[in-house]
């Protein structure tokens, strides 16, 4: 009976998760582009961001920045974690979602779908503007 109690108490918890200010760069069919957006996690526990999908392009990722030296690159990376009562940023130039070989043109002024997917919260699914 604790058990049910427990997972009902666990399904009634509001989502801690909130994704905002969404958008996508512009790009071309078969080319690569970028998806950007905050998360804000208002939990008092941390949560991990392990898995990104969407159907505008074959591979979707998600990517850090780094420098070594005077060099820069980008690189795949498993997770995110979004500490509690903190927002974690994908912007340009800093961590963000690689959308590789797009399946078609993404213009300016239309919006795509991306689902995260989170440890402790499930699965969020987004619109994202495309813009500049």
């Amino acid at each position: 009976m604790l058990y049910i109690i427990s997972f009902l108490m666990f399904l009634l918890q509001p989502n801690t998760i909130e994704v905002k200010n969404a958008w996508i760069r512009p790009g071309a069919k078969g080319m690569n582009t970028a998806a950007y957006f905050e998360i804000a996690n208002k939990g008092n526990k941390p949560d991990t961001l392990f898995n990104v999908k969407s159907s505008l392009s074959k591979i979707v990722e998600l990517h850090e920045t780094y420098k070594i030296g005077d060099a820069m690159g980008m690189r795949k990376t498993p997770i995110v974690v979004v500490p509690a009562k903190t927002s974690f940023y994908f912007k340009p130039g800093g961590n963000h979602v690689m959308l590789i070989d797009l399946k078609n043109k993404i213009p300016i002024g239309k919006s795509g779908d991306i689902t995260l997917y989170f440890k402790r919260t499930g699965k969020i699914k987004i619109s994202a503007e495309v813009k500049k």
